[in-house]
């Protein structure tokens, strides 16, 4: 059987393509997070202390928001490659 149209060809390959860039933000979170716990420690930036400057501030805010960006920026990457209306490779 011969599909006419090559655009619905290329659903497969995007479907296999959204499952490993899943499969593989599922598995690095767990490094990420720790790596999160480690910078926040009171060795590192002291997250946790009220009296530090307000840059620390900045930089603990942008570390906690390290990885919902990360599973936001690669799951709406894999999405939107998922979604592509153009072929495969332009």
């Amino acid at each position: 059987m011969v599909i006419k149209g090559k655009k619905s060809q290329l659903v497969f390959p995007a479907i296999m393509v959204f499952i490993i860039v899943f499969a593989a933000t599922v598995q690095l979170i767990t490094p990420i997070k720790d790596q999160i716990i480690t910078a926040r420690d009171t060795d590192k930036l002291d997250c946790t202390n009220t009296s530090i400057s307000v840059g620390q501030k900045g930089a603990c805010i942008l570390v906690d928001l390290a990885l919902p960006y990360f599973l936001g920026i690669t799951l709406a990457g894999a999405a939107s490659y998922f979604t592509l209306k153009k072929g495969m490779f332009g």
